[in-house]
């Protein structure tokens, strides 16, 4: 929670006395408080209470002097339903701009969910009639309260009652409760019975069945400074929040390239794919405790969108649904993985490029119970499958049990219909039309007015395919012909990607003076390549490539950390690293691609101070970018064959991970050949060979071989007995040979492999072993 929301309220009684209560900003200028603490005459029937109007309500916040006036727009009805929203109705109210609240609940039945509130109790009250702040900390139960629609809250290091009876904790009423970042209750009621360690509060999942709270949280939770706006409040899981990534509210976009993507949903559901969501939704619907589904297509096919339709219509009928954030098993929370399988309701987690992080898949099954537990259903998004999948379940049993290894769901292109693809493009520049004024420097125009007039690309040609490729086209087509039309400088921006890109260097620049970061826009477009190239976890690992940026390479350590605070906030992540990237991917990658055309030796630097997990990710996004440029691929070849010995083994990884393995097998046979002298490094890039070979036939030949070639350099060098793993290589690289056809190749190799394990069974004979 944040605590300079946090506020008190007072409410002038029938009697002209003032009394105090707690509330929380929840929105602009919208408070939560309990319903009897805006309540001006008591009645014996709550229904006849009397309300306090508008002059007789004001509200102060942290340790402000003033008091703002407010009235009440909705109130619980009934006694269970003690909650009341106040709108903060004074003008001298401050105007920054207020991200709405996250709203939440327990869904677990394992005990001790940590709970927090700060409100203004009467025994703290200051000489100047001011309340102090109370810092409230507990925990509840979740099972206590349900029939009633209440948590009791086990305050720690509760004050004793008064011996006159007095409740210490009179005018903590209307504080809202949070557990992980979650608004889950307010505050209401000093339990009787208990001497003051027992709080209740009324549960968010009462308010959230009363349609009129629903609208008025809706209507003030609109994106800053978009009038007229709404969002639709949910119901997150308090024990399983640190989990997902965070649900956030509408916000002001920040840049245009950030409308196209996923979580902005600029433009509005494709219905091309309401029949794969229809499919994923029986999927859902089906009677297994445990199912997972695998879904794989390019960068910009919509998978991402995909999910997040699916989740917006699991969440409609009950489900706790989210993206998992960790990127790593080591940055799975603990807690909320030991609650998974007690959970009350269905859970649909969802992993993003699955591909790259197969042992965070393989935890999260490992928590779950497959067949007693709650229902789960696991998404995986992916490129493509490969070896990351067969290994992923063939070593998971949990993953055997719920899907088959080759049902896996392809999403293909868009049909090559005109008609199809020209409606898809015309209802993007409408949407996009509509958010450009939201994004900032870009309200002034009419775009509404530019759409009919806009130039459309020849949508047959097979990049086209792709819902993101036409999304771009209508963006870039729009910004065109707007005040800031871009030109090709000396011929080369003339893609639809380099236009974007020259279209989001005014919103850098901005940045980076906001942030005191004074650089020119060469290096301002570096240190945007590198973040998105690599990331960072931490502080530490940010500043270790910063400082090998070119262009940065000359900077302090406190511009630096400017710089590194400044990327932060830019394309703030989505997951648990500290930046986020340029997106979307296929953006990002061609930022890579044309940054390296203009500075070959930009990575260098920068991937000679990598982590392992930053390397896997930069070898991921290098393969991908490689495809389309030249550039990604003599940067990636250089690590590779330079450096075989530091990147070999994540190459090799990232070559059974990716949907593009072929350069980087290319490169590795390359760099094997020029390291034949050098069995150290050899050695130790025969340690990342995988137990078995891909499923993929082409894939699997060219692995087999190459770790044939290795074990052949290690043999010859005498280091270490190379020749049981070689005679297993050889077999299998002759099976592969055969199972493509390459029938005499396969023979001749089948006869050294032959040849190989007579000589195994000829040194273990005297032994009495078995080759």
């Amino acid at each position: 929670m944040k605590t300079d929301r946090v506020v008190e309220v007072w409410v002038r009684l029938d009697n002209g006395e003032w009394a105090c209560g707690s509330g929380y900003v929840v929105a602009a200028r919208l408070v939560i408080t309990a319903a009897h603490v805006i309540v001006a005459h008591p009645a014996g029937d709550r229904s006849f209470h009397t309300l306090a109007s508008s002059q007789d309500i004001r509200l102060r916040a942290e340790h402000a002097d003033t008091l703002f006036s407010g009235s009440v727009v909705w109130r619980g009805q009934g006694e269970d339903l003690d909650v009341a929203l106040i709108e903060i109705t004074d003008e001298a109210w401050p105007k920054d701009p207020v991200t709405p609240v996250r709203w939440g609940r327990t869904t677990c039945q394992k005990t001790r969910v940590d709970c927090v509130a700060i409100g203004f109790p009467q025994v703290l009250r200051l000489a100047d009639l001011r309340r102090e702040r109370e810092q409230l900390s507990g925990s509840i139960n979740p099972a206590t309260g349900d029939k009633s629609g209440q948590y009791h809250v086990q305050v720690d290091d509760a004050p004793a009652r008064h011996m006159d009876g007095d409740s210490p904790w009179a005018g903590m009423s209307g504080a809202a409760l949070f557990s992980n970042g979650l608004l889950i209750g307010v505050v209401i009621i000093d339990l009787d019975g208990f001497d003051g360690h027992r709080l209740t509060a009324v549960r968010m999942t009462e308010a959230f069945a009363d349609a009129g709270f629903l609208r008025h949280v809706g209507a003030y939770g609109g994106a800053a400074d978009r009038p007229g706006t709404t969002y639709t409040p949910v119901l997150e899981s308090a024990e399983l929040a640190a989990l997902f990534s965070v649900r956030r509210a509408p916000q002001r976009p920040h840049s245009p390239a950030t409308l196209l993507t996923a979580q902005a949903a600029a433009v509005r559901w494709f219905r091309g794919r309401d029949g794969k969501v229809a499919d994923l939704q029986k999927w859902l619907a089906s009677g297994e405790p445990l199912k997972a589904r695998l879904v794989v297509g390019p960068g910009g096919y919509g998978k991402t969108r995909l999910a997040r339709q699916l989740e917006c219509r699991a969440r409609g009928t009950g489900w706790i649904t989210g993206m998992v954030q960790a990127e790593r098993t080591e940055k799975l929370p603990a807690d909320p993985l030991e609650r998974l399988d007690s959970c009350r309701l269905p859970l649909l987690l969802i992993v993003d490029y699955a591909e790259t992080r197969p042992d965070v898949v393989q935890r999260l099954l490992e928590a779950v119970d497959p067949y007693e537990g709650p229902k789960v259903r696991l998404l995986l998004l992916a490129r493509s499958p490969g070896k990351w999948w067969e290994s992923l379940w063939g070593s998971t049993w949990q993953l055997q049990e719920a899907v088959a290894l080759d049902d896996v769901d392809v999403l293909g292109p868009l049909p090559p219909d005109g008609d199809h693809r020209l409606r898809a493009f015309r209802e993007a520049a409408t949407d996009l039309s509509r958010a450009l004024p939201n994004v900032r420097g870009l309200r002034t125009v009419e775009w509404g007015d530019l759409t009919e007039q806009l130039p459309v690309p020849d949508l047959s040609q097979k990049r086209f395919g792709s819902i993101m490729q036409i999304h771009l086209a209508a963006l870039v087509a729009l910004l065109q012909k707007g005040p800031t039309r871009v030109s090709a400088a000396n011929g080369s921006t003339t893609t639809h990607e380099d236009l974007l890109i020259t279209h989001e260097m005014p919103y850098w620049r901005a940045s980076a003076k906001s942030h005191q970061v004074r650089l020119g826009d060469d290096s301002l477009a570096n240190a945007v390549t590198v973040a998105t190239l690599m990331g960072a976890a931490n502080r530490d690992e940010a500043l270790a490539v910063l400082a090998r940026v070119r262009g940065l390479d000359g900077q302090s350590e406190g511009q630096l950390m400017d710089v590194d605070q400044w990327l932060t906030t830019l394309y703030p992540a989505s997951g648990t690293g500290r930046w986020g990237a340029l997106e979307p991917d296929r953006l990002g990658e061609h930022l890579v691609g044309h940054r390296l055309r203009d500075w070959p030796d930009l990575l260098a630097k920068p991937l000679a101070a990598a982590t392992p997990a930053q390397l896997h990710r930069a070898f991921h996004v290098l393969a991908r970018a490689g495809v389309d440029h030249a550039t990604a691929r003599t940067a990636l070849r250089f690590q590779v064959v330079e450096q075989l010995r530091r990147t070999g083994p994540t190459a090799l990884a990232v070559a059974l991970e990716t949907e593009v393995p072929e350069f980087l097998i290319e490169v590795l046979e390359e760099a094997v050949q020029g390291a034949a002298d050098s069995p150290e490094t050899l050695a130790e890039l025969a340690e990342a060979f995988p137990a078995t070979a891909p499923e993929l036939e082409i894939l699997a030949e060219r692995v087999t071989r190459l770790e044939v070639a290795v074990c052949h350099c290690l043999l010859a060098a005498g280091l270490g007995d190379y020749l049981p793993r070689l005679a297993r290589a050889t077999r299998r690289h002759a099976e592969y040979l055969h199972a493509l056809g390459r029938t005499d190749e396969a023979l001749a190799v089948q006869s050294e492999a032959v040849g190989l394990f007579r000589e195994l069974a000829g040194r273990s004979r005297g032994k009495g072993a078995q080759p």
